[in-house]
């Protein structure tokens, strides 16, 4: 049979245990809450757009995929150059 201070110590122990698990599940929903309010401000932009708005978004996302096919491609020919020289160099 466990003494008395076993049992405190356990106690102890899973006290401390408890406070930490609250004081993660109030992290959680606060996050929760921030991701609601976020969501909630999202949609009230979207249902607000003009169709001006919409356009706008819409060559920002065309001139944004652009720039990124260029960085690949860019990426690419680099990396070639990369393997050219490792190549020569060996």
């Amino acid at each position: 049979m466990a003494t008395e201070k076993e049992l405190e110590k356990q106690l102890r122990e899973v006290k401390k245990e408890v406070r930490e698990l609250r004081t993660h599940n109030q992290f959680l929903l606060d996050r929760l809450e921030k991701g609601h309010e976020r969501n909630a401000e999202l949609r009230k932009q979207i249902m607000t757009m003009t169709f001006d708005d919409v356009i706008k978004n819409q060559k920002e996302l065309a001139e944004y995929q652009s720039k990124i096919a260029k960085d690949k491609e860019l990426m690419e020919v680099f990396e070639k150059q990369q393997q050219i020289k490792l190549g020569l160099g060996a």
